[in-house]
C-alpha cells in the first residue's frame, strides 16, 4: 500500500510517519506540509491511501480532498483532525475514517485496518465517496451520483447523469436510461429524494425527469401542459406540479 501523509504540524506528522513505516505492508513515499504539495506530491506518486490534515496552509484538507474527487484515481483518504466529537460524526456517517488528534498507535492501526479492508473491497467508490464526505462536512445535501440495481443474483450501477426519466410502476420504479430501462424495487418519492432538484423535477404523480432531457413544452387540456423528452416520450406535466417548479419555464 502506497502512502502520502500531508499535515502542517511537524509532530504529529513525524507520529503518523513513524506509525506507517512501521507497519507491515506500507510504503510511505512522501510527506507534505501544504495543501499545495499534497496535491502535487499526490499526482506524481499516485498513491493507494492519503492521510490529510483538514487544517492546513494555502489549500486546506476539504479542498485538497474535492480536487482528488474529480480524478479517475482518486486515491483512499484518511483525514486528520483536532475537530470536535460532533464534527467528528460527519466523518462516521461515511466509508472514510478519520484521526482525531491526539490518536495513539491502537487507533491508528483500527484506521489502518479499514484503509486496507475498502481498498481491496470497494476500490471504485472511492471518489464518490470523497465527494459525499464533502457535501456532510459543509451540511449540503450528498445527492447520490449512481443508482444500485439489482439483477438476479448480481447488481450493477448506473450513472445518475445516464438518467432520462423515472417511472413509478406498482411496487417498483422503472428507471429509463439511455442504456434501458431497468426495474428497482423502490417509490419514486424516495429516489426523488436523493437526486439533485437542480438536476431533476417531480412533472407527475408518477413521473421524475432530467430536465436536460427536456426538449419541449407544449400545451394541453385544461391549463395543463405536455413535456417531449429527447427520446419522443411524452409525460403530461398538470398545473399541480409545474406551480412547483416554474424555473423549468424560464
Amino acid at each position: 500500500m502506497r502512502v502520502v501523509l500531508a499535515d502542517d504540524e511537524a509532530p504529529a506528522r513525524r507520529k503518523l510517519a513513524r506509525f506507517l513505516r512501521e507497519s507491515d505492508g506500507v510504503e510511505l513515499v512522501g510527506e507534505a506540509r501544504t495543501g499545495t504539495e499534497a496535491l502535487a506530491l499526490i499526482a506524481a506518486q499516485r498513491p493507494d491511501l492519503v492521510f490529510l490534515d483538514v487544517q492546513m496552509p494555502d489549500l486546506d484538507g476539504v479542498r485538497v480532498a474535492e480536487a482528488l474527487a474529480e480524478r479517475a484515481d482518486a486515491p483512499r483518504i484518511v483525514f486528520v483532525t483536532a475537530f470536535d466529537h460532533h464534527a467528528v460524526r460527519a466523518f462516521e456517517l461515511d466509508a472514510l475514517d478519520y484521526l482525531l488528534k491526539p490518536f495513539d498507535r491502537e487507533r491508528f492501526e483500527r484506521t489502518l485496518a479499514r484503509a486496507r479492508d475498502a481498498l481491496a473491497s470497494a476500490p471504485g467508490e472511492t471518489a464518490e465517496q470523497i465527494a459525499e464526505l464533502i457535501a456532510r462536512l459543509r451540511g449540503e445535501t450528498a445527492y447520490a451520483r449512481r443508482l444500485l440495481i439489482p439483477d438476479g443474483d448480481r447488481s450493477f450501477y448506473v450513472a445518475v447523469r445516464e438518467v432520462v426519466r423515472l417511472e413509478a410502476d406498482g411496487n417498483d420504479v422503472v428507471v429509463h436510461a439511455r442504456a434501458g430501462a431497468f426495474a428497482l424495487r423502490a417509490t419514486l418519492e424516495s429516489l426523488e429524494g436523493r437526486l439533485d432538484p437542480a438536476q431533476f423535477a417531480r412533472v407527475h404523480r408518477s413521473h421524475v425527469v432530467n430536465i436536460d432531457q427536456i426538449a419541449e413544452v407544449r400545451p394541453w387540456f385544461h391549463g395543463d401542459q405536455k413535456l417531449v423528452l429527447r427520446d419522443g416520450t411524452e409525460i403530461a406535466w398538470s398545473r399541480r406540479y409545474a406551480a412547483k417548479r416554474p424555473d423549468l419555464l424560464r
